[in-house]
C-alpha cells in the first residue's frame, strides 16, 4: 500500500497501547515482592525496578498465559477510538511485537476486536523492534503509536511517531508527538 499526500495509514502496537497491563502488572510484582506505582509499570521503567527473573516471570504471565487477558482491561477510549477510525476509513493496522500470535489473537476476540477491527489483513506479528519499522515501511504506514520510546527510536520509516503515555511517565518527551489519552490521539487521526 503506497502512502497517499494527506492520507493517514496509521500503525498501533497492541501491548500499552490497546490493552492495558498496567493493574495486572502491578497485582504481578506484588506476588514477587516488588510494590509498583502505575507509571512504574511502563515498560521501559520497569525493568529498571525489577530484577531480570521476576520480569521475564511477569511477561511469561502477560503475554503467554490465556488467563490473564481476561482479568487486563482494553485502555480506555480504544475500542471506540477504533470504531472512529473505521468509520473514517481510515486505513490501520496493528504491528506487534509477540513471540506467541495465536495468544494475541484469542485476546483481540476476548475483546471484541477481532475480526470487527482487526483480522490476518492487517495484523502483523514480528520478532524485534526493528522489524516494526521493516513491516511498517512495507504497508506504508505514515503514523504510528506505541508505548515505548525504544522502538519509535527504530521507526525512521514513519514520519509522524506517537508516544502512548496514558501513565505520564515521559513528561520531557520531545521527540515525539506524546499522547496521553485515546481521546487525545484520535483529535491527531481524524482531523
Amino acid at each position: 500500500m503506497k502512502n497517499v499526500d494527506n492520507k493517514k495509514i496509521i500503525g498501533f502496537d497492541l501491548d500499552g497501547v490497546i490493552i492495558n497491563h498496567a493493574p495486572v502488572k502491578i497485582k504481578l510484582a506484588k506476588e514477587f515482592g516488588f510494590k509498583l506505582r502505575p507509571k512504574e509499570t511502563q515498560s521501559e521503567i520497569i525493568k529498571t525496578l525489577v530484577d531480570d527473573l521476576t520480569l521475564k516471570q511477569i511477561q511469561k504471565c502477560l503475554y503467554h498465559d490465556h488467563r490473564f487477558f481476561k482479568s487486563t482491561p482494553l485502555m480506555r477510549g480504544a475500542k471506540s477510538g477504533l470504531l472512529k477510525l473505521k468509520k473514517s476509513n481510515s486505513p490501520f493496522f496493528l504491528i506487534s511485537r509477540r513471540s506467541e500470535p495465536e495468544i494475541a489473537v484469542t485476546a483481540l476476540k476476548y475483546y471484541g476486536l477481532w475480526p470487527k477491527f482487526f483480522n490476518e489483513k492487517n495484523v502483523f506479528f514480528v520478532a524485534k523492534k526493528e522489524d516494526k519499522n521493516i513491516k511498517a515501511r512495507e504497508i506504508g504506514v505514515t503514523h504510528y503509536v506505541d508505548d515505548e520510546t525504544g522502538v519509535l527510536e527504530k521507526l525512521v520509516d514513519v514520519k509522524n511517531r506517537f508516544l502512548f503515555d496514558n501513565l505520564d511517565a515521559f513528561k520531557n518527551i520531545k521527540d515525539y508527538n506524546r499522547v496521553k489519552s485515546w481521546k487525545e490521539l484520535m483529535r491527531h487521526f481524524l482531523k
